[in-house]
């Protein structure tokens, strides 16, 4: 078993990086729950291990989850991305919001973790030397120079998603140099190469989708460029904005999670995540306020914390209370939605006292007036998946 881990586009360049209409919304809720829904799938995953006697068939190749995370930092980012950002100051001001948002609560986890190891506790991977700690501490873990995950396995992803966003200016570039069909040719050939062409990066021959420390930064570009022409092709979807739309992409992620929950098939998994993501935002733009909105965004809210610390609540909490209270694996649907609703309710707690007030607080530091430049509002998964994924088959 291998460790895996959450714009204005018209084709051409002008059309990218406009403004923003003042009909479109500002934070698709409905993609934030998205992330939650994913953020939890692969926490149950990862719970079923706990017990050799729990089905291996719970929750399929929820690993796969890690993917849509990078698709939908792609599309959010993106589509948030301010028109005016142009230079290298306005480059230095997005890599320091994105650190903002991501590294705060890595960098909490990563000394918990540390601690753990000085106390003889190991998590998923034995692995916590000092070079681990600094592939960690700065975040290159996933860029190929390492054999094995260390400390907290999920920040792997986060590495991963680091590296597109030093590559992001030249995805917007590329985004807006050529067609819409040319964009998705290049992301359809990104996708056959790297998952298809049998290269002996990837710590198994052919296996782009279990890649993780083995170059998983190379996993997330393929994903992370397919968000952005997601992009592209929503700024081109005006004709198709109608409510019944909104509920026609939400069958559609159902219908992704139900097809991850019996086959391991990432090709088909892309294709059923971009088509949710795309098909859901074109909809849901349609409402002024989409029913539930608080809820489905404080729910997304949690999703990055739900991702970083379940392996910490799985050491310390979740693993010792199934075996003190003794539990039988055919137990398992009820406790782990216990575990859910409890995990839910940190994490709730970990972004309203910890991601948020330490976002703010780097965000200070970014070059221009904070208030007059746009942050993404559906904070982009960063959720990449998280330690122990199934290997796609």
């Amino acid at each position: 078993m291998r460790h895996n881990s959450p714009l204005e586009h018209s084709g051409t360049a002008q059309g990218l990086r406009g403004p923003m209409q003042a009909s479109e919304a500002r934070r698709f809720v409905v993609l934030d729950f998205y992330r939650f829904v994913a953020a939890l799938g692969v926490f149950i995953f990862h719970l079923k291990l706990i017990d050799t006697g729990i089905s291996p068939a719970w929750n399929g190749s929820y690993g796969l989850f890690v993917d849509m995370f990078f698709i939908l930092s792609g599309f959010v980012i993106s589509y948030s991305y301010p028109s005016t950002s142009t230079g290298l100051r306005s480059y230095v001001r997005f890599l320091v919001r994105r650190i903002a948002r991501i590294y705060p609560l890595h960098l909490l986890t990563l000394l918990i973790f540390a601690a753990l190891a000085l106390m003889g506790t190991s998590g998923p991977t034995p692995h916590a030397s000092w070079p681990d700690f600094v592939q960690n501490l700065f975040l290159v873990q996933a860029w190929g120079i390492t054999d094995h995950l260390s400390f907290n396995s999920p920040a792997w992803s986060i590495s991963a998603e680091l590296f597109c966003y030093f590559l992001f200016p030249l995805f917007m570039l590329l985004a807006g140099r050529i067609s819409p069909m040319m964009l998705a040719i290049v992301v359809a050939l990104s996708y056959g190469i790297l998952a298809h062409a049998h290269l002996p990066i990837w710590q198994e021959r052919s296996q782009m989708y279990g890649a993780t420390f083995d170059f998983g930064m190379l996993r997330a570009l393929p994903s992370f460029l397919n968000g952005i022409l997601l992009t592209v092709l929503f700024r081109l979807s005006s004709d198709y904005r109608r409510k019944p739309v909104a509920f026609a992409g939400i069958a559609l992620f159902a219908i992704s999670v139900l097809v991850l929950n019996v086959y391991a098939k990432p090709d088909l998994a892309i294709i059923l995540f971009s088509l949710a993501i795309l098909v859901t935002a074109t909809g849901e733009n349609a409402f002024t306020r989409f029913p539930g909105s608080d809820w489905l965004g404080r729910l997304g809210n949690t999703s990055y914390a739900i991702y970083m610390v379940h392996e910490v609540l799985l050491i310390l909490l979740f693993k010792p209370a199934w075996h003190f209270l003794g539990l039988q694996p055919s137990m398992f649907p009820v406790f782990a939605l216990v575990c859910c609703i409890v995990l839910t309710v940190v994490a709730d707690v970990t972004y309203r006292y910890v991601e948020n007030p330490a976002r703010k607080l780097i965000n200070r530091l970014a070059p221009g007036d904070a208030r007059s430049a746009r942050i993404p509002k559906p904070e982009p998964l960063d959720l990449s998946e998280t330690g122990q994924a199934a290997k796609a088959s």
